[in-house]
C-alpha cells in the first residue's frame, strides 16, 4: 500500500463530502434529538403491524398470521423477520448510518456516483447527476408519504446498473460479485414494482450491448458476461427468498392475482377467467396514470398545477399552501367573505390547484430544467454507445407512466408482458427517466471536459439549444391554449337544474347525479361552494367565479414555472457556451451548472419536505394513535376473540388505525387477499350486508363522527364458530358472491360445487350440539365440539391454502364457505379441532436466504481482497 497514490481518492472524498453537506442542509431537523419524520404510510404500517409487534414482545418472534386486519391475512406480508444477514453491514454502510430521511438522499447520491465511476465519468461531473437523481421532486414526495421501501429500492437502482455495466464490460469476478450484491440489496428493500422497472432498464441496456457487440464484432466473452449476469441476478434473488418466494406464492391469492368482475359490461373490457381477472383489474391498475400534457412537468413542474403538501402539528393536519394572499382566487374570496382569514382561504384553495388526470397527487415529477436541457443536448452530442439505450428506456418509462392515456400500448403490456398486471400506479414508471436523464446529463458534461473539437461541439450545442427553445415554445403554446379547467359540463348542467328546482329530496337526487356522472376537480370545487352558500341568492354566480379565479391562478403558476425553467436553462447555456468558447474554465462551468441544477430542484423540494415535516416522537405517536372513548369501551370486553367494524371512517378498507387496537374487519394493504377484496367490494361497500358482518364476528361497531364517535355492540355476531343446517352449492365465484346477498349466514352456508366431495354425510345440528374456541394463537387455534351427529361447522376465520385442520390429531380437508370462511364436517361425538398455519414456502425460503446470504458475503470479501491486491500490483 505504500506505493498507492492516495491523491486519487481526493475527488471521491470531495464528492462524498458534497453529498453529505447537501443532505445535512436539506434534512437538518432530522439531527435533532427525539424528532421523527411524519409519514402517513408509515403511520398506516404501524397500525398494520402493531399486533405483530405485541406478539413478538410476548413470544420472542413475529407471527406468520395476523388477525388485526381484514379478519386475518398472512403476517409476513406486513412484517417479516429472517436470520441476521451479514449483508446488512453493507446496507448500513452505504447509508452511512444516517438517520431518516438523510439516509435516503445520501444513499441515492452514492449509488448514482458508483454508476458514474463504472462508466469512467469524472468525479466532479458525476456530482451533478447524483444530486439531480437524489433530489428529483419525486424523492421527497414519496419519502414524506412514507414510501420508504420505494425510495430505498429506487436509491439502489443506479448502483445495480453500474455493477451490470462492469460485468458486461468483462470485469467478470468483480462485476459478478457486485451485481449479485446490489441485486440483493435493491430487491431486498421490498418494492417489487421499482425492481421491475429496474429490470426493464437492464433489459433494454443489455439488448443494446449485445447488438453493439455483434455490430463491432466484439462478441468474445459476451456469452460469458450474459451468463454470469443471469447467475448473479439469481443469487441476488435467492438472498431475498425469504420475502420474494412467499410473496410470489401469496400474490396468486391476493387481489393482484385476480379480482371478481360481476358487471357484465366491465367483464367484456377485462381479460377474465371464470369471472375473475388474471391480475389486477385494468381500471384499478391504471388509476394513477400520468396525463399526456402532464408529462411536460418533467421540465415545467406546474403544467397541471400542484398537489397537496400535508403536515401534522399539534394533532391537526395542515397544508403548505402554494397560493398566497395576493392570489386571484384568494383576493376574490376575501372580498366575498371578509370575515374569513386570507391565510386560511389560501390554504383551502391551494388544495384545488391540481387539474390533471390522477385521482389526487402530492406533486409533479420534475427532473430539473438544466437536466432536461443536458438530456436533449446528449441526443445531439453523444455517440451511440450509451445514448440510444438511455433514450429508449427513458421513452419506455414515459409511455408506461401514461397508463390509460396511452391505452393501446399499455393494455398490450398489461395483458401480455410477464407479471405487469400485478402492479398498479403507472406513474411510478417515471423512476426510469429519473435515473436515466441525469445519467445522460453527466455523460454530456464528462464529454465536454474531454472534448477537443470546438467547432463540432459548438454546432451540436447550438442544435440542442434550438431544440430546447422549441420545447419552451410548445410550453407557451400549451399555456396560451389551455382552459386550466377540469370539469364535467354535463354534470354541471344537471347539478344546476337540480339546484334551481330545489326539490325536497335534493340529497337523494344529488346522489343520483354522483352515480351517473364522474365528477372532475372543478365540479367538486363548484358544487361544494354552491352547497355552502345555499342561503345566498348568488350562490351559483359566486361559486362559478371562484372556479374562474382559480383557473387564473393555475395559469399564473404555469407561466411562472415556464419562466423559471427558462432562467435556469439560460444560465446553463451561457456557462456551457462560454466554456466551449474557452471563455471560462472547466471548474467555473462545473461549479455553476452543479449549483444551479441543485438549487433548481432543492428549492422545489422544500415544498414537500421541510421543518414542518418533522415532529417530536411523543407528540407524533399521541396524535396518530390516541385512544378514543370508543376504543376504551371496546377494550373493556373480556372476550379477546371478536372483531370490530369501524363505520365512522369514509373507507373502512383503506385505513389501519383501527387495527392498532382491535381485530378489524377492515384495514389497509395494497395487496389484500383477493377473496376478501371481492367481499368488501360487493358485500360491504355502501351499506354493508349485516349477515356478512355477523359471520365475520363483528361484535362491535364504531359509529358517529367527530366527538360523537361511539362503540355499539352487535348482538347478532355469530361468534368464532357455529353449526349450520345446510350448505348450498353454486358454480363459480360470481354465483357464490351473489348467493351471499340474501343468505341467512346463521343457519346456512354457500360453497363452490368443487367441494362437493368434502361436504357430505352431515345433518342439521340438534339443540345440544356445541362448538367453541378453547385456545387462540395467531398461528394456531383450538376448538372443542360435541354433537350427536355429523355436522357442518363454519369458522369465522379467513380461508387460505396454508391453513391445515386436524381433528383429534388427524388431518382433515377444509372447504371454503361463504366465499371467505373455513368450513369442516365434524363427526359425531366430542372432538378436539385444531387449525395450524403451516406455510411450507416460508420455511423453505428462509433456509435458501440464510445460505445464500453467507455465500454472497464471502464472495464480496473475496472480490474486495482481489481488487486491493490488483491495485497494489498496478501501483508497483
Amino acid at each position: 500500500m505504500k506505493n498507492f497514490d492516495f491523491k486519487k481518492l481526493v475527488p471521491h472524498f470531495i464528492a462524498i463530502a458534497v453529498f453529505l453537506l447537501v443532505t445535512i442542509i436539506f434534512c437538518k431537523p432530522a439531527l435533532e434529538s427525539g424528532v421523527v419524520l411524519k409519514q402517513s404510510d408509515i403511520s398506516s404500517w404501524q397500525g398494520m403491524s402493531h399486533q405483530s409487534m405485541e406478539y413478538k414482545e410476548k413470544n420472542g418472534h413475529l407471527p406468520l398470521w395476523v388477525t388485526s386486519m381484514f379478519s386475518g391475512m398472512p403476517a409476513y406480508q406486513i412484517a417479516i423477520e429472517g436470520a441476521w444477514s451479514p449483508l446488512q453491514i453493507f446496507d448500513k454502510a452505504f447509508q452511512l448510518w444516517l438517520p431518516k430521511p438523510m439516509n435516503f438522499f445520501f444513499l441515492a447520491c452514492i449509488s448514482f456516483y458508483f454508476l458514474c465511476i463504472c462508466l469512467r465519468i469524472r468525479s466532479y461531473a458525476a456530482i451533478i447527476g447524483a444530486l439531480a437523481f437524489a433530489y428529483c421532486t419525486y424523492s421527497p414526495i414519496i419519502i414524506t408519504a412514507g414510501h420508504d421501501t420505494k425510495m430505498l429500492t429506487l436509491a439502489y437502482t443506479p448502483a445495480l446498473i453500474g455493477a451490470v455495466i462492469l460485468l458486461l464490460k468483462r470485469h467478470y469476478f468483480l462485476g459478478f460479485s457486485l451485481t449479485a450484491l446490489f441485486t440483493a440489496l435493491q430487491v431486498g428493500q421490498g418494492h417489487q414494482q421499482v425492481s421491475y422497472y429496474a429490470f426493464m432498464i437492464l433489459l433494454v441496456m443489455t439488448l443494446f450491448f449485445i447488438v453493439n457487440a455483434f455490430k463491432n464484432k466484439q462478441t468474445v466473452g459476451l456469452v460469458k458476461s450474459v451468463g454470469l449476469l443471469l447467475a448473479a441476478g439469481l443469487m441476488g434473488i435467492a438472498v431475498n427468498a425469504i420475502t420474494l418466494f412467499p410473496t410470489y406464492d401469496y400474490a396468486k391469492y391476493s387481489k393482484r392475482g385476480g379480482q371478481l368482475i360481476l358487471d357484465e359490461n366491465n367483464n367484456k373490457a377485462e381479460k377474465t377467467s371464470n369471472g375473475k381477472t388474471n391480475g389486477l383489474s385494468k381500471d384499478y391498475a391504471f388509476q394513477w396514470s400520468y396525463g399526456r400534457a402532464e408529462t411536460m412537468s418533467l421540465m415545467f413542474p406546474g403544467v397541471k398545477g400542484y398537489g397537496l403538501y400535508f403536515a401534522q402539528r399539534d394533532g391537526e393536519t395542515s397544508m403548505f399552501p402554494m397560493l398566497n394572499e395576493n392570489a386571484k382566487v384568494v383576493s376574490y374570496m376575501t372580498s366575498q367573505f371578509p370575515q374569513a382569514p386570507a391565510d386560511q382561504i389560501a390554504q383551502q384553495m391551494s388544495q384545488s390547484l391540481y387539474w390533471g388526470d390522477q385521482p389526487f397527487t402530492s406533486g409533479p415529477v420534475y427532473l430539473g430544467a438544466i437536466i432536461c436541457f443536458l438530456f436533449i443536448m446528449g441526443m445531439f452530442y453523444l455517440d451511440g454507445e450509451h445514448k440510444w439505450w438511455i433514450f429508449t428506456a427513458s421513452l419506455l418509462g414515459i409511455l408506461l407512466a401514461l397508463g390509460s392515456n396511452f391505452d393501446t400500448f399499455n393494455t398490450f403490456m398489461f395483458n401480455y408482458f410477464p407479471l405487469y398486471n400485478k402492479f398498479r400506479v403507472p406513474t411510478i414508471a417515471l423512476v426510469i427517466p429519473q435515473i436515466l436523464a441525469p445519467l445522460m446529463a453527466v455523460l454530456v458534461v464528462n464529454k465536454l471536459l474531454h472534448e477537443q473539437d470546438e467547432k463540432e461541439t459548438w454546432a451540436k450545442f447550438k442544435l440542442a439549444t434550438i431544440a430546447t427553445g422549441v420545447l419552451f415554445v410548445i410550453g407557451l403554446g400549451f399555456y396560451a391554449t389551455s382552459s386550466f379547467g377540469n370539469e364535467n359540463t354535463a354534470r354541471t348542467s344537471a347539478f344546476n337544474k337540480l339546484w334551481e328546482s330545489k326539490p325536497a329530496d335534493f340529497q337523494a337526487q344529488y346522489a343520483a347525479i354522483n352515480e351517473q356522472y364522474k365528477p372532475q376537480r372543478d365540479n367538486q370545487v363548484y358544487e361544494n361552494w354552491v352547497i355552502q352558500l345555499q342561503q345566498s341568492p348568488d350562490a351559483i354566480k359566486v361559486a362559478r367565479e371562484i372556479v374562474v379565479e382559480l383557473k387564473k391562478d393555475r395559469a399564473s403558476l404555469l407561466l411562472r414555472d415556464i419562466f423559471r425553467s427558462f432562467i435556469y436553462v439560460l444560465f446553463a447555456v451561457i456557462l456551457i457556451g462560454a466554456y466551449i468558447r474557452k471563455k471560462i474554465s472547466a471548474t467555473i462551468m462545473l461549479a455553476g451548472v452543479t449549483l444551479a441544477s441543485a438549487i433548481d430542484l432543492i428549492s422545489l423540494d422544500f415544498n414537500y419536505l421541510n421543518a414542518k415535516s418533522f415532529e417530536t416522537k411523543d407528540n407524533y405517536e399521541q396524535a396518530e394513535f390516541a385512544m378514543s372513548a370508543a376504543d376504551r369501551r371496546i377494550l373493556e370486553d373480556k372476550d379477546p376473540n371478536y372483531r370490530v367494524f369501524n363505520a365512522s371512517v369514509s373507507s373502512p378498507f383503506e385505513e389501519s388505525r383501527t387495527s392498532y387496537y382491535h381485530k378489524s374487519i377492515g384495514g389497509y394493504h395494497a395487496a389484500k387477499m383477493g377473496i376478501y377484496d371481492d367481499l368488501s367490494a360487493y358485500q360491504m361497500s355502501g351499506r354493508p350486508n349485516q349477515a356478512v358482518l355477523n359471520m365475520l364476528n363483528a361484535k362491535w361497531f364504531i359509529v358517529g363522527e367527530g366527538d360523537k364517535i361511539q362503540a355499539l355492540q352487535n348482538p347478532e355476531a355469530l361468534g368464532n364458530a357455529w353449526f349450520v343446517k345446510n350448505v348450498r352449492f353454486v358454480d363459480g365465484p360470481a354465483a357464490e358472491m351473489k348467493a351471499l346477498t340474501n343468505l341467512n349466514t346463521k343457519d346456512s352456508a354457500v360453497a363452490d360445487a368443487s367441494y362437493k366431495d368434502i361436504i357430505t354425510n352431515y345433518t342439521a345440528p340438534d339443540s345440544l350440539a356445541t362448538i367453541k374456541m378453547t385456545q387462540f394463537d395467531n398461528d394456531a387455534i383450538t376448538y372443542e365440539s360435541n354433537s350427536t351427529s355429523n355436522n357442518a361447522a363454519i369458522f369465522s376465520e379467513i380461508y387460505y391454502k396454508d391453513w391445515n385442520a386436524y381433528i383429534d390429531g388427524n388431518k382433515v380437508p377444509i372447504f371454503k364457505a361463504n366465499y371467505v370462511l373455513r368450513g369442516l364436517i365434524i363427526p359425531a361425538g366430542k372432538h378436539k379441532i385444531e387449525f395450524k398455519f403451516e406455510p411450507t414456502i416460508f420455511y423453505t425460503s428462509k433456509k435458501v436466504s440464510d445460505i445464500t446470504n453467507w455465500v454472497l458475503f464471502i464472495l464480496i470479501l473475496a472480490a474486495i481482497a482481489l481488487e486491493i491486491r490488483k491495485q497494489q500490483k498496478s501501483a508497483v
